[in-house]
């Protein structure tokens, strides 16, 4: 009876264990793909999701998606006479060829 209660106690130490590994790993993998949102802008986000009856993650993800639909995603090309105003210009477009 010993040897049966030393097992089953060695048993839950490794499910515990495991489980406290994986709880864990979870909450890295969570806090990497977190943000932080200004408590103001926070508790306005969550009074109007509660008046739409949906959550702050679903308007934050629809403010991400509108704003990477309006970016334009290739930069506009400066003119010649944009760059001889400003020769920071030129060393920008020296450094883009580079890379």
């Amino acid at each position: 009876m010993n040897n049966y209660k030393r097992f089953l106690q060695n048993q839950f130490e490794k499910a515990k264990s495991t489980a406290t590994e994986f709880i864990s790993s979870r909450s890295e993998e969570q806090e990497k793909n977190m943000i932080e949102l200004q408590s103001q802008h926070y508790v306005e986000l969550k009074s109007l999701a509660e008046m739409q009856q949906t959550t702050v993650q679903a308007i934050v993800n629809g403010i991400v998606v509108q704003y990477l639909a309006s970016t334009p995603s290739e930069s506009v090309p400066i003119s010649v006479d944009q760059k001889e105003d400003n020769p920071l210009l030129y060393l920008d477009a020296i450094c883009k060829l580079v890379d």
